[in-house]
């Protein structure tokens, strides 16, 4: 019978006491965890402490402080189940969680391992649904019956650990968009996601740290956007104009908001996803090219981008 062991990891930052609350839910789940990893990002001792005297159980990372994205690619090097489910330090991971999402994996035909399940979230008293991005790359557009999924909800979401073998959270995203780069990618690869609506954690969104990666944000959502139509869907031409559409409707929206002050606000911003576009490009050669992927075997398609 296959397996179902469920590994969760919690990146952090500064966030002790946040941090207490989520892993006390985690103890409390019915589904027995497999193990429970915190990689720490923090600039103070306090989260170490935290773990190692009030948690021994669990197991303690120092984090490479390079963003969110390289704080889990660095969590993921330390897992040994089959399964992943990543939250954030401010969740409450629900009793019932995980015991709903295996009903939910148990359910769904092989193969299994290249099913990704997401359930929802309660954040400010409002149920959280996956949304599909619009074509300015925002997540506002509901999903219709039937409609292919192809984003989550990340607190909710259980990964198989087959998926970090093809591939990993790119790093040279600070902060937001990378749950939508990550699935739209898997998905790419015949991933399935299914919706299991029983499954809810609580967010509590924190207001540390918000500061720190604010500015990065609209940054990962131009990148992200272009990564997903001119790599995973192989839509170049779709891909280019939105660069274009969408950096003028980050100026307009910077300068209505900011007046003056929005004209460096829009710079940083398409000034950061355009390096992260030429870095992505020199890392990344002909092998995830659209045009090549159709000619070659997918395991080289896998190598190049993981």
């Amino acid at each position: 019978m296959e397996q179902f062991q469920v590994s969760v990891c919690i990146c952090t930052r500064n966030r002790p006491d946040d941090l207490r609350k989520a892993l006390e839910s985690v103890s409390r789940s019915v589904y027995p965890v497999h193990e429970i990893i915190v990689s720490d990002d923090s600039t103070d001792e306090l989260t170490r402490e935290l773990v190692e005297f009030q948690f021994p159980s669990v197991r303690y990372l120092s984090g490479p402080r390079r963003g969110l994205c390289a704080n889990r690619n660095h969590a993921l090097k330390a897992v040994t189940g089959t399964h992943v489910l990543f939250i954030d330090d401010d969740v409450v991971l629900d009793p019932h969680f995980l015991a709903r999402i295996y009903d939910c994996w148990l359910a769904n035909p092989s193969p299994r391992h290249k099913v990704i399940i997401t359930g929802l979230e309660l954040r400010n008293g409002h149920l959280i649904y996956p949304h599909d991005q619009d074509f300015l790359g925002y997540q506002v557009r509901p999903y219709q019956q039937r409609e292919m999924v192809k984003t989550v909800v990340i607190n909710s979401t259980v990964f198989p650990m087959t998926l970090f073998q093809e591939m990993c959270f790119d790093e040279q995203l600070v902060y937001g968009y990378d749950e939508v780069d990550l699935t739209t990618r898997a998905v790419a690869r015949n991933y399935r996601i299914i919706l299991c609506e029983r499954a809810v954690n609580c967010h509590y969104p924190s207001p540390v740290n918000r500061d720190l990666y604010r500015p990065y944000i609209e940054a990962s959502r131009l990148y992200v956007t272009y990564k997903r139509y001119v790599y995973s869907e192989g839509k170049r031409i779709k891909g280019w104009m939105f660069l274009v559409i969408a950096g003028l409707h980050n100026l307009f929206h910077s300068l209505k908001r900011a007046k003056w002050q929005g004209w460096s606000m829009a710079a940083f911003t398409f000034k950061t996803a355009l390096s992260y576009i030429r870095h992505y490009a020199r890392v990344t050669p002909a092998a995830l090219r659209p045009a090549y992927r159709k000619r070659c075997p997918e395991a080289i398609f896998d190598r190049a981008e993981g």
